[in-house]
């Protein structure tokens, strides 16, 4: 991994073979001091993809219940990585494909870049994010 920080504040980071990629960019957050942020821009290939989906329309209290896991393998083109920094941690969702399929989900610990990984993160000045869980365990964006 390595990244560059322009003078507006934002962070281009690179990911190379086998780095982990949602791990890597919460690293990156942390050393440039990224507490609230966005992450405008996400591409990548992975040797393989893990995410979760909610396939409920009612909300259980159990997470389990309610998400679906899924851990991929194989090559995948990542056309799109977006999301949040709330308290320096990364909420991502993710757009992939591997030649058959599409895939879209929050992204999870363990895709490990395949080929190469180019994003960047802007960090939202001034602003002091959280996310702290409903009644339903949902982790909800707010102010501290």
């Amino acid at each position: 991994m390595d990244t560059f920080e322009s003078d507006d504040g934002h962070v281009v980071v690179r990911l190379d073979r086998g780095d982990l990629a949602l791990e890597s960019l919460a690293d990156a957050c942390e050393s440039h001091g990224i507490d609230a942020g966005v992450v405008v821009s996400g591409i990548a290939t992975f040797s393989n993809l893990n995410i979760h989906y909610v396939h409920r329309t009612d909300l259980p209290e159990e997470q389990s219940q309610r998400n679906t896991d899924l851990e991929l393998s194989g090559s995948w083109e990542v056309t799109n990585v977006n999301g949040v920094v709330a308290d320096g941690e990364p909420h991502l969702h993710v757009t992939a494909f591997d030649g058959d399929r599409t895939v879209g989900g929050h992204l999870e610990d363990g895709c490990e870049v395949n080929v190469l990984g180019e994003f960047t993160i802007r960090e939202l000045a001034g602003l002091d994010l959280e996310r702290r869980p409903d009644d339903h365990g949902i982790s909800k964006l707010g102010e501290r």
